[in-house]
């Protein structure tokens, strides 16, 4: 897994790369709780690129989310992966969190947004 931290503003993003599994989930929490030190009204977390997805990171974004909210931050999901997305809804997680769109660039443009499926399940998009 790779972690990028870039400043949108106000608002920090971390955009995640690779495998979230247990060996590294902690460090997506660590960075959010660094982030959390100096005040951010949002965290983005960018999970387009995310190829793995398991229950250490369902723990970690909880966890993430929490330690945001204690700091009076909000976390914003950002065109999650298809197994972030279906993980999230399959474990009841997915209802938890708020989803937001990245900014368009011309590289990005052309990609298919990911849209979380409905509640009662997984659709194609």
């Amino acid at each position: 897994m790779s972690l990028t931290l870039t400043d949108e503003g106000l608002a920090k993003l971390i955009t995640v790369s690779g495998e979230i599994d247990m060996s590294n989930a902690h460090l997506l929490t660590e960075l959010v709780e660094f982030v959390c030190r100096q005040p951010a009204p949002v965290i983005a977390l960018d999970l387009s690129r995310v190829r793995f997805f398991g229950a250490h990171a369902v723990s970690a974004l909880l966890q993430a989310q929490d330690i945001a909210t204690d700091a009076r931050a909000a976390v914003l999901l950002r065109d999650p992966a298809p197994c972030v997305t279906y993980i999230l809804a399959t474990t009841g997680a997915l209802r938890s969190f708020r989803f937001g769109r990245t900014c368009r660039t011309p590289e990005s443009a052309a990609r298919p947004m990911t849209v979380p499926p409905p509640i009662g399940g997984i659709r194609d998009v």
